[in-house]
């Protein structure tokens, strides 16, 4: 009978190598959030991409940020497109929901406040300044479809409002001081954008439209 010497130490060191690895990159999305707190850019961009490859949908629109501003990785806007559709086709709604304006709050008392989504990005807007309004339509997917194919992450966002009894969704761009400022850079947006006539809407009556829907 052959008999096969096992060596205890390779097995060992094996076995702790995996405890560390899971250990070191069991990471968060508070970890990435607090290295987005610290400017550690290059650290965030790995944990989330770590975490969307998991499937977590936060990670997911944050690295689609970080490839867009080209924040810790090499800028790509092909990437920030994937992880933005991604992003939108995992229910990012539904999970900024839960988490719009709430924080974290770490062991050491430090607080960390999640970035909302598109749906979310009118709250966040000062109600005295201007936006531009690009489409509207009954269908929210073609108002994402129009988001995702220009690319207006962080740049805009859709509202959802009700007329007539119908559900129906409008996509804005930008802020502006003035309705001149606005019509001005209704001017320098992407030709295919102007072909849907876009026009300038004061954000306080958007924001009324959409809380009373």
């Amino acid at each position: 009978m052959e008999y096969h010497h096992f060596n205890m130490s390779k097995f060992y060191f094996l076995f702790i190598s995996l405890i560390f690895s899971n250990a070191v990159f069991s990471n968060t999305v508070e970890d990435a959030l607090k290295a987005e707190q610290n400017n550690q850019d290059q650290e965030a961009t790995e944990i989330w991409s770590r975490l969307a490859s998991k499937g977590n949908t936060i990670a997911k629109y944050n690295l689609a940020t970080h490839y867009s501003n080209g924040n810790g990785v090499a800028k790509d806007v092909t990437q920030a497109k994937k992880w933005l559709k991604e992003a939108t086709h995992s229910s990012l709604a539904q999970a900024y929901t839960t988490l719009n304006k709430k924080a974290l709050t770490s062991a050491n008392g430090l607080q960390l406040t999640f970035k909302s989504g598109p749906l979310y990005w009118l709250e966040e807007q000062d109600p005295n300044l201007y936006t531009i309004q690009l489409a509207s339509s009954r269908y929210e997917k073609s108002i994402l479809k129009i988001y995702e194919d220009n690319f207006l992450n962080g740049k805009g966002g859709y509202y959802h409002y009700i007329r007539d009894g119908v559900d129906r969704y409008s996509l804005i761009y930008g802020t502006y001081k003035t309705v001149a400022e606005a019509k001005t850079a209704i001017d320098d947006l992407p030709q295919g954008l102007r072909k849907k006539t876009p026009w300038v809407r004061n954000i306080k009556s958007i924001q009324k439209i959409s809380e009373n829907d």
